[in-house]
């Protein structure tokens, strides 16, 4: 028994040994057939890695070429339309331009045209405007300027009997307009003296040196037109005031509004008034001028009530005598038409009762013959 085992043993020894062996042989020939695999795995790997590159080496050739060929159509194509867009554009830019350029030829022309006329219209008005420099440069036509004006304001105010024109005060001084007003004494008047003057030329210069803003030329040619004022009012109180045949004062009329504005601000207001003492004389312009003569138009109609107050409270005394005649009359009639409702109130009661009874007998006597015609 022992020995079989020890067979056993030894055969067991030599199997495994042998299983060694081949085990080992085994491997051997596995990593030979492993080595061998990854060989031609890599060597396939390779010449398919070349076969894909150049593929798509091809493909990427193809791919190109074709891109090329498209873009340079598309490119061809874009530049035929952008000719042909250019062409339209540029032949419709002409087309364009040219009726713009015939439009503005046509505007310049017509401005052109109104322009000459212009200066035809302003050659005319600098031949108008030197000749009324020439008219106006003459004092006396200043002075028939300010009259016209002046002669203006009292037609539209006054009545053609209260004022009169170049009146003689005193030898053969005449004043443009005196007002007629009523004097102390019954049918007596007495003048109220009117005078224009214009001073163009110091007024002008004024103007001029305002506008250029010379303050050193305003101040003297300020000076210089309050000095002719002052000339002009110790001319008319000299000449023109006269009493009692006038007013113990007089009117200097001057024919605008700035030149009186500017009279009126002088010396902080202060001017007007001294003219006003030392030769007693009143400076107006056209808007002072109205209110002074509808002031005295409005003294006239009050003087003309006053003066007629007499013959109104005759006029009324004789009214409420006949009034009261009138009223004793309308008394008598009224008592005449009381008679008058009392017989006819009367006559209608009387009349009308002895109607109603004969009414009544002929009722009466249309019952009775009914009644006769039915017992029948």
């Amino acid at each position: 028994m022992v020995g079989k085992i020890e067979n056993l043993s030894g055969n067991l020894s030599e199997i495994r040994q042998d299983l060694r062996q081949e085990l080992g042989q085994s491997r051997q020939e596995i990593n030979s057939a492993l080595n061998q695999v990854i060989d031609i795995t890599s060597q396939n790997m390779l010449e398919f890695a070349e076969n894909n590159n150049k593929k798509l080496a091809e493909l990427t050739e193809q791919i190109n070429s074709k891109f090329d060929r498209q873009f340079k159509d598309l490119q061809e194509s874009n530049e035929r339309k952008l000719e042909q867009i250019q062409k339209s554009v540029d032949e419709k830019l002409q087309e364009t331009l040219q009726k713009s350029i015939s439009q503005s030829f046509e505007q310049v022309q017509v401005q052109l045209k109104s322009v000459e006329q212009g200066l035809g219209q302003m050659r005319n008005l600098a031949s108008d405007v030197g000749s009324l420099s020439k008219v106006m440069s003459g004092i006396k036509t200043r002075g028939i300027i300010g009259e016209l004006q002046l002669n203006q304001i009292l037609e539209d105010i006054m009545p053609r009997s209260q004022y009169r024109e170049q009146e003689n005060i005193q030898g053969a001084n005449k004043v443009d307009f005196v007002v007629v007003l009523p004097g102390k004494m019954d049918n007596a008047e007495v003048l109220l003296p009117i005078d224009s003057k214009f001073p163009l030329e110091d007024y002008q210069r004024l103007i001029d040196a305002q506008e250029t803003n010379d303050q050193i030329q305003v101040d003297q040619f300020r000076k210089e037109l309050l000095k002719r004022i002052r000339e002009f009012a110790k001319d008319i109180s000299g000449k023109y005031i006269l009493p009692p045949k006038t007013t113990d004062f007089a009117i200097m009329f001057l024919p605008t509004e700035g030149l009186f504005m500017e009279i009126v601000n002088a010396e902080h207001g202060s001017f007007i008034d001294q003219i006003r003492r030392d030769f007693k004389v009143n400076i107006t312009g056209p808007t002072t001028m109205t209110a002074v003569l509808n002031s005295l138009q409005m003294g006239f109609k009050t003087l003309q009530i006053e003066k007629k107050s007499t013959e109104v409270f005759n006029l009324l005394t004789n009214v409420k005598t006949e009034f009261s005649k009138y009223g004793g009359a309308l008394e008598a009639i009224q008592k005449d038409l009381q008679k008058s409702n009392k017989d006819i109130d009367h006559l209608i009661n009387t009349r009308t009762n002895m109607m109603n009874r004969q009414l009544n007998k002929l009722d009466a006597l249309d019952s009775s013959e009914e009644l006769n015609i039915e017992e029948g």
